[in-house]
């Protein structure tokens, strides 16, 4: 498989930008709620963000300089002079919206008005709320991280959340579900990822100690067939069942192809234990 290699030495800051926002993918997005010192509202998105603790429950975005000339964003400024921001997720819905907020506008500019989305009064910090919003938190600034100082480098900003506000409507069992969430995640270039529908799906996490990949008998592993996902779940599995004692059915395959190609099939399914059972045939064919 031939590989692309690149040194960031040889490349300039919006060059090594792309790079990151590519293959650093998808990211969530953080629609960063801010007032100047004079009182203006600030909102603007920012996919270089994530969630870092829960005890205290910390999060952190990066409204980092300019990639053309290393200047300061709005959202920058307003975060430190202030203290505190609030941090919306951008659902579906919202995509458009906050897509217009993402432009430049001049110092001064109000983007709630230019994007169309709706401020509504925060309990604990003065950034308004996005009413349109599923998924939002009212954080206190606690650090700033400067990790350069030229254009494109990071400014790295740490909060604390002090409040977080959630619709009623997102909840499933008690359970934030990706569905009703309908978030979307930043990629590179002009592309984003939706996170709902077909997009989510969820894996079991291993119990205990489980089986391992190493575990797993060699000829398996060398299948063609079999991908690295397929022989993953198996390695979840917590014990290497009796394969010896596991016997034909009616219409199981023969060749050893063909018994391949019903693994894969039974743990599309779900269905481990068929598929351990057709890996005890194939060991024997």
């Amino acid at each position: 498989m031939s590989v692309r290699t690149f040194l960031p030495a040889d490349l300039g800051p919006i060059e090594t930008n792309a790079l990151l926002c590519g293959g650093v993918a998808p990211r969530p997005i953080a629609l960063a709620s801010t007032l100047s010192a004079d009182g203006v509202r600030n909102l603007s998105p920012f996919s270089f963000y994530n969630a870092f603790g829960s005890n205290p429950p910390t999060v952190a975005f990066a409204p980092n300089r300019r990639g053309r000339d290393g200047t300061l964003k709005h959202t920058y400024l307003n975060a430190v002079a202030t203290g505190e921001f609030v941090i919306a997720a951008v659902s579906y819905a919202m995509l458009h919206a906050i897509n217009v907020a993402s432009a430049e506008w001049p110092d001064g500019v109000d983007e709630f008005p230019k994007c169309g989305l709706t401020p509504t009064p925060a309990q604990l910090v003065g950034p308004a709320l996005v009413e349109e919003s599923p998924f939002q938190m009212e954080c206190r600034l606690q650090q700033v991280v400067e990790l350069g100082s030229g254009p494109g480098s990071g400014l790295l900003v740490i909060g604390q959340v002090l409040a977080f506000h959630i619709q009623e409507a997102c909840f499933e069992g008690g359970v934030l579900h990706p569905d009703a969430l309908d978030l979307v995640g930043r990629n590179g270039g002009a592309f984003y990822t939706r996170a709902s529908g077909t997009a989510v799906f969820p894996v079991p996490k291993p119990v205990g100690k489980p089986l391992g990949y190493d575990a797993l008998p060699e000829a398996l592993r060398q299948s063609h067939i079999l991908t690295a996902n397929d022989l993953g779940r198996l390695a979840n599995s917590p014990t290497l069942p009796d394969l010896a004692a596991m016997q034909r059915q009616p219409g199981d395959p023969i060749a050893l192809a063909g018994l391949d190609h019903a693994i894969r099939g039974a743990l599309a399914a779900g269905n481990l234990d068929e598929a351990w059972r057709l890996v005890g045939l194939r060991l024997r064919a």
